[in-house]
């Protein structure tokens, strides 16, 4: 139909006076044809590529700019919901540390040191501690694994430890946070957790307590406080006292206060088992602990002594 309608249009185009006068090789609508055909060919061929080409192009470039528009649609969609995805899980966050930080608030934070050496349920169980203890949870991952420990003394400190948690868990408040950081090692996230949160650190690990020390956590030493607790002897005192053992020294009795502190007693040697009186001499401060020495007391020996210094009476 194209054809046919390009020939029309060709043929009425070339059909002319020119042609008329001068007939191409003297052929009368020669011309007229070969145009005419040239004409119905293009309109064949020529017009319908052309015409399926351009209804390509209008359908690719429609499909295009409607990609276009629902990409633009859903990125401006997506980026919407992933910050409100954001805000709301920053506000979680935030709820969670406010949450948090009530929790801990006058708290201590306990490593896994204390809680394997188990003194800290008897300070609790006194009521002279009532704060809150902070166990994080890689304490007690810590204990989990020590408790599955191949070792058997390593084994049983695991579950000593566990075994404390859940008492402690009787006696006071106890929370157990998790603490997102990149730390790997126990001993660097807790103190990393007092440090950021400006709460004291209780542990029994002498390295542990120098290195939060160093970097200005407060540190609670149970063995600071045990020997705090002592009781406090001067020269001079007189206690009753057991003696137990026999001493380094020839002569030397040992006995020992409620407390466990050490006292020697010059002479009391052959009074293995007995209790006598004693008269505290000097106290002395070791690496190991206090200790006291004393003499036996005497107190007749002692009148006569003060008599004979006493002045008369005039």
């Amino acid at each position: 139909m194209i054809a046919a309608v390009f020939f029309i249009i060709g043929f009425n185009f070339s059909y002319s006076s020119f042609f008329n006068e001068n007939p191409l090789y003297g052929v009368n609508y020669l011309a007229e044809t070969l145009i005419s055909i040239t004409c119905a060919l293009f309109g064949f061929y020529i017009v319908p590529k052309l015409f399926f080409a351009a209804k390509n192009w209008i359908k690719t470039l429609i499909r295009n700019t409607v990609e276009d528009i629902v990409k633009l649609f859903w990125d401006r969609q997506t980026k919407k919901i992933n910050e409100k995805k954001r805000e709301k899980q920053k506000l979680q966050a935030m709820e969670e540390r406010e949450k948090l930080a009530q929790q801990i608030a006058n708290s201590v934070v306990v490593d896994t040191s204390v809680l394997v050496d188990g003194r800290i349920y008897n300070i609790v169980k006194t009521g002279f501690f009532q704060r809150t203890l902070v166990i994080p949870l890689a304490v007690m991952n810590e204990l989990h694994l020590i408790s599955d420990s191949k070792d058997k003394l390593k084994r049983e400190r695991g579950r000593r430890g566990l075994d404390m948690i859940k008492r402690l868990r009787s006696k006071i408040k106890v929370v157990s946070p998790v603490i997102k950081t990149k730390e790997h090692e126990v001993d660097k996230i807790i103190l990393q957790f007092a440090k950021e949160n400006k709460l004291p650190l209780m542990t029994q690990d002498y390295n542990l307590d120098k290195l939060a020390r160093a970097t200005g956590v407060k540190v609670l030493n149970i063995n600071e406080l045990v020997e705090a607790v002592k009781q406090n002897v001067t020269p001079g005192e007189k206690l009753s006292l057991q003696i137990i053992h026999a001493g380094k020294e020839r002569s030397q009795g040992v006995g020992y206060l409620v407390d466990g502190t050490m006292i020697i007693v010059e002479d009391a040697k052959d009074l293995l088992g007995q209790t006598v009186d004693i008269k505290v001499t000097k106290p002395v401060q070791s690496p190991a602990g206090k200790i006291i020495f004393a003499t036996l007391y005497e107190p007749a020996k002692e009148n006569a002594h003060v008599a004979v210094r006493t002045p008369p009476w005039p």
